[in-house]
């Protein structure tokens, strides 16, 4: 029975090594996937999926508009069309971008199409709130794994602390702002507390 994974966790916490590792053991073993992300994540090229250790695949991209049933229904029917074969995983990097939608289309694509779909994603934003998809993925994955990272004072990291040039934790903005070490740092919940204390200007609490 194909199922829809969740593996969540901080930024830096190997989650897009993961999915790159796996498409590679997928490709050794020929057993046929597909690699989607969203548009709005272009750090590395509109079609590139890249991890924080170099490695890369291109992937097929998804717009906010994009209904990710029909995309993968329409990449498998051309692939049972021209090899009679089908699709046997789809791999999603970022999928906290997604739209609610389309995570529903996901997991229509898993029970209709028996597809098994894995989503990579972040849990929450800079200001500790559950991004849309991904709170969606929490409701209707089948199976909800975190992938670990430690805290620079070894606890486990749970928040993506959003910083500014100074270093300093930013605790206003758009829930969206792509960006890497130069902007986020991973850290548990009490060095974050405790950041923003010693922050020019906290506002969260």
């Amino acid at each position: 029975m194909s199922k829809l994974y969740f593996r969540y966790g901080t930024m830096g916490s190997t989650k897009t090594l993961n999915l790159l590792t796996t498409a590679y053991n997928f490709e050794e073993r020929n057993i046929n996937f597909i690699c989607l992300k969203p548009s709005v994540d272009n750090r590395d090229g509109a079609d590139i999926i890249k991890s924080r250790v170099g490695i890369e695949r291109k992937c097929e991209v998804v717009k906010p508009d994009t209904n990710v049933f029909e995309l993968i229904r329409n990449k498998n029917y051309t692939l049972m069309e021209d090899k009679f074969l089908k699709i046997e995983w789809v791999l999603v990097d970022e999928a906290q971008f997604f739209t609610e939608k389309q995570i529903d289309q996901l997991a229509k694509a898993v029970d209709i199409l028996d597809i098994n779909i894995m989503c990579y994603g972040l849990r929450t934003d800079f200001q500790s709130h559950l991004f849309p998809g991904s709170q969606r993925l929490f409701e209707l994955a089948d199976n909800i794994e975190e992938v670990k990272a430690s805290c620079s004072c070894g606890r486990k990291t749970s928040i993506n602390a959003r910083i500014d040039a100074d270093g300093n934790v930013i605790t206003t903005g758009e829930q969206v702002l792509i960006g890497g070490n130069d902007k986020y740092i991973a850290m548990c919940r009490k060095c974050w507390y405790k950041r923003i204390q010693e922050s020019k200007n906290p506002k969260l609490f």
